[in-house]
């Protein structure tokens, strides 16, 4: 439930309730508290959807039947409409859309006043619930018209266009569509052309989503963006929009397709039709003079439909005008960049900043703004119950709902976001100063004292003395732009990468980096970051992000040219191809310092491109998984080298198997190597030695090749301590005794280590094939054991190694955190895998967690395996954020500037008036909570509590 938000809210709510338990009893319904209290709450934050729970209290019961708290209800809002396809146009299709709309809608926003959603999401889960509903509509209607008037093969498409096609969808929105069909030289099975057909098709859809009846409407449906608007047809074929948008296309048209997107019909034709309009929304030049365009547009906007300064849309420092602002640069620069083609505002935004189009402090000053005017706005239109952007004259409510303390605390809100927001607007138009010199660089070539340099520092400075002393560095260095030589010869670069240090959100790190950067080698790019300021941009704006990425850039400024000029993640096949035939080296050192290098190099590309946003966390991790393979597997090639030449050619086989992160495919950034030994038998080398010492040897010398230092770059962390007898065993085992340990020895939680085995390396594929059979065997041949001893083993870690205070957290150890949900997982695993037969038993040994998690789908209620999930995502998230951050951190303390990083690095946004850190916060406890009830439920009880 919500926080407190006053006692007149609850006086409020109390009323509400009582009026739904009266509209319950009428209907001689049974009602709960929680039923109660969700009513209560739609009452007081969202009146207009209120009603929808009187007229029909069982709807609560149909929102409840899944968690509010899920990470993402996309899939589910597709899973509701699914069975609507079926239908035919006509009353059961209409009364079915509009249940479904409504269940959607409440559900939807339960989640964002409740807190647990942020805008963003709430915004894509709205655009979702058009799109599904949409898409139902077009297949019952285009059914019913081709069965009356004749069938034809020509696909078609709708095209969601504003914030439908952006993805950002609002409580109160039409929806903008655009229909397109093949062509008009096709057969028809029936007495109308192609034409005919899709016009009346256009109409029967647009009549079932936006027709009121006694059931309400699903959406307000606006056709006026199609060619020629309302006097053009209702559906067009390819060939005539491409014609008129070559010969009649204006600017706005331009504006309104760059956010469209198929959304019902036929998506791949729907992509087809954006692809053939593309040369018109891109021309391939960069086109400063769309700017200027972009702003009269929304001069005449607001002068034509008077807006006053109470419009949060369209006013001053609007959503439009952040809307515009990102519009406007994709427009610009979207014709030479290509992956600036995106429909969705913070999408292309994230690709701007990644590009270095605008600053990191820019992007995120934009989004805050954004974010706090998108919730307002919906606010507005749960309470009003219609599209409106007006601010209500009595904002008490609504300052109350947002959580602000008062009506002044909103208005202060309001009025910093849109002053952030126009002035960004306006830079757009605003002719550049010429760069100056800076009054601090100035001091610095002069050698000033620090009482001299101290006022004129960027602001933000946390540790003025360090920052000053990393300043003398730069400009002690002749080489670097703040030096004498450099300076002279570059005038204005050093006050440029200033200017970019203050636009970051960690100056001293980025002070500290620069200097750094400079004093290992980086003047060698002064001309680069000088002809490309967006390059100087993207540099500074790592350096001011990712301390664990600007550490390993800065002990190889030579890393530069591929790390920040390139865009885009390392693929994986090259990546392996760059390892083969490194064994043939007979020199260890060049050939460590070879792996080095190839480590260093694709950790930052892979770091890189998560940040930007490029790869998700499932992406990065099998990059990671990739590239720890590879490595493996070279230097497990080197290394049978190396013995053969020394003790002789083995008689059998060896296989190296990984366990943890490694075996499931989740490397992480700071992720160590669990790694097991198998080898054939007992037999010699043909120089006599036996294969027990010569195995033994080589599982040394990998683990020593992997993980010594070298000054290219450092090694893996290396963990043999998961094979039989634990660090007293053997380091290599033949394969029958693995197998006797296994069934006469192993403790449960042994066996289920085995879960995420997964052979990476070996010379011998017949032995190879033994190892995978003895592996799954090993782990899945029997259900799980010892409950009480997984649960004291789960306590330990939390207890001894995790060591949680309050507002002190662990990720990965701590209290229902991501272990919980490994450990849980794999039993469940381990639980119905062992009777499973046939494509469900495969699926259910998969070593990925959540492959796993989505195999358990089919034998566990999915309340649990959602629950499952988005602990995962969400720990693992937090953990490599904080990584990123600080590649030592194990634990996070709320409180301070690194919980705010961590919440930003995470995605999150401010949640009315809760800080994103105060929402990473209560999201951990949530998590962990449902997380650990459920390890209890399924396995045992833990006996460690909660630091919270």
């Amino acid at each position: 439930m919500p926080v407190n938000r006053g006692p007149e809210e609850w006086q409020h709510r109390l009323r509400v309730a009582s009026r739904y338990e009266k509209a319950v009893a009428e209907r001689g319904l049974t009602t709960d508290a929680e039923s109660r209290e969700l009513a209560a709450v739609l009452g007081a934050h969202a009146p207009a959807l209120y009603s929808l729970v009187v007229a029909d209290p069982s709807l609560l019961d149909d929102v409840r039947s899944r968690p509010l708290d899920r990470a993402d209800e996309r899939e589910a809002l597709r899973e509701r409409f699914a069975p609507l396809h079926a239908l035919s146009d006509g009353p059961e299709l209409w009364r079915e859309l509009r249940r479904a709309r409504h269940r959607a809608m409440v559900r939807i926003a339960l989640r964002e006043v409740l807190r647990f959603a942020d805008i963003d999401r709430t915004a894509a889960e709205l655009a979702v619930l058009a799109s599904v509903a949409i898409d139902a509509a077009w297949s019952a209607c285009r059914r019913s018209v081709e069965n009356a008037h004749g069938r034809t093969a020509v696909a078609g498409t709708v095209l969601g266009m504003g914030k439908l096609g952006g993805g950002e969808l609002n409580f109160g929105s039409d929806v903008d569509l655009i229909f397109f069909y093949e062509t008009d030289d096709a057969e028809v099975d029936g007495d109308a052309s192609v034409h005919e057909i899709f016009t009346r098709v256009v109409r029967r859809t647009t009549k079932a989503l936006s027709e009121v009846t006694e059931d309400g409407f699903v959406f307000r449906v606006d056709l006026r963006l199609r060619p020629e608007g309302s006097r053009g047809a209702l559906a067009n074929s390819l060939a005539s929009a491409e014609r008129y948008y070559a010969s009649f296309g204006r600017q706005w048209e331009r504006a309104a397709l760059l956010r469209a997107r198929p959304v019902a019909g036929d998506l791949a034709f729907g992509a087809a039709v954006l692809a053939a309009l593309e040369p018109f929304v891109f021309p391939r030049r960069v086109a400063p003079e769309i700017a200027e365009s972009m702003h009269a547009l929304m001069h005449k906007a607001r002068r034509d439909l008077k807006v006053d300064e109470s419009n949060i849309k369209l006013g001053r420092g609007g959503i439009r005008e952040a809307e515009f602002f990102v519009q406007t640069l994709q427009l610009v620069w979207g014709g030479v960049h290509p992956e600036l083609r995106v429909p969705g505002t913070l999408d292309a935004l994230e690709r701007l900043k990644r590009r270095g189009f605008v600053s990191q402090i820019e992007a995120q000053t934009l989004f805050d703004a954004w974010s706090l005017l998108r919730r307002v706005e919906h606010r507005i239109h749960m309470s009003r119950g219609y599209q409106t952007h007006d601010l209500p004259a009595d904002r008490t409510a609504l300052s109350r709902s947002l959580g602000f303390d008062d009506v002044a605390a909103l208005d202060a809100a309001l009025e910093a976001a849109r002053a952030h927001v126009a002035e960004l607007f306006d830079s757009l138009v605003e002719e550049p100063e010429a760069i100056r010199s800076n009054p601090l660089v100035d001091a610095l070539a002069e050698d000033a004292d620090p009482e001299v340099l101290l006022p004129l520092l960027p602001p933000r400075v946390r540790d003025p003395d360090a920052a000053i002393a990393h300043l003398a560095r730069l400009a002690r260095n002749p080489q670097s732009p703040f030096g004498a030589v450099d300076r002279a010869r570059r005038a204005g670069l050093a006050s440029r990468l200033l200017e970019e240090v203050a636009q970051t959100p960690d100056v001293d790190g980025a002070i500290r980096h620069l200097a750094d950067f400079f004093a290992s080698g980086g003047s060698g790019y002064d001309r680069v970051l000088e002809a490309q300021p967006q390059v100087a941009r993207r540099l500074i704006g790592l350096f001011g992000t990712s301390p664990t990425l600007a550490h390993a850039l800065v002990a190889h400024p030579e890393a530069l040219g591929e790390m920040i000029l390139g865009a885009s993640a390392p693929a994986i096949e090259p990546m392996r191809a760059a390892h083969e035939g490194l064994e043939t080296v007979d020199d260890p050192e060049p050939f460590v310092s070879t792996l080095r290098r190839l480590k260093r190099e694709h950790v930052l590309r892979v770091g890189l491109a998560y940040v930007d946003g490029e790869l998700g966390l499932r992406d990065a991790g099998a990059h990671l998984t990739a590239l720890a393979d590879a490595q493996i597997r070279a230097v497990f090639r080197f290394a049978l080298e190396e013995a053969e030449r020394r003790w002789g050619r083995a008689e059998s086989g060896m296989a190296v198997v990984g366990l943890g992160k490694l075996g499931g495919e989740e490397m992480g950034f700071a992720s160590d190597l669990d790694l097991l030994f198998l080898y054939d038998d007992e037999g010699e080398t043909t120089r006599g030695r036996s294969h027990r010492e010569v195995f033994a040897r080589i599982a040394q010398r990998l683990i020593r090749l992997l993980s010594q230092p070298d000054a290219a770059g450092p090694g893996y962390a290396t963990d043999a301590r998961l094979r039989p007898g634990g660090s007293q065993g053997v380091l290599v085992s033949t394969l029958e005794g693995f197998r006797r340990y296994q069934v006469e020895r192993a403790e449960g939680w042994e066996q289920q280590a085995l879960v995420r085995a997964r052979r990476i390396a070996c010379n011998d594929e017949t032995l190879g094939a033994r190892v995978d059979a003895l592996l799954e065997t090993s782990a899945f041949g029997r259900p799980p054991r010892d409950p009480e001893r997984l649960a004291e083993l789960r306590s330990r870690m939390q207890q001894e190694l995790a060591r949680e205070k309050p507002r002190r957290y662990h990720p990965k150890l701590g209290h229902g955190a991501l272990v919980d949900v490994e450990l849980l997982t794999q039993w469940l695993q381990m639980q119905y895998a062992s009777s499973a037969t046939g494509p469900l038993a495969v699926a259910l040994r998969a070593r990925n967690t959540l492959d796993a998690l989505r195999a358990l789908e089919s034998v566990v209620d999915r309340n649990v395996t959602d629950a499952l999930r988005d602990a995962y995502t969400f720990f693992r998230g937090v953990e490599q954020a904080m990584i990123l951050l600080d590649e030592r951190a194990t634990t996070l303390s709320f409180g301070g500037p690194r919980a705010l990083s961590v919440a930003r690095a995470v995605g999150l946004a401010q949640r009315d008036a809760e800080r994103p850190d105060e929402v990473l916060e209560a999201m951990w406890q949530r998590r962990a909570n449902e997380t650990r009830a459920l390890f209890e439920q399924w396995v045992h009880p833990v006996d460690a509590s909660a630091p919270w």
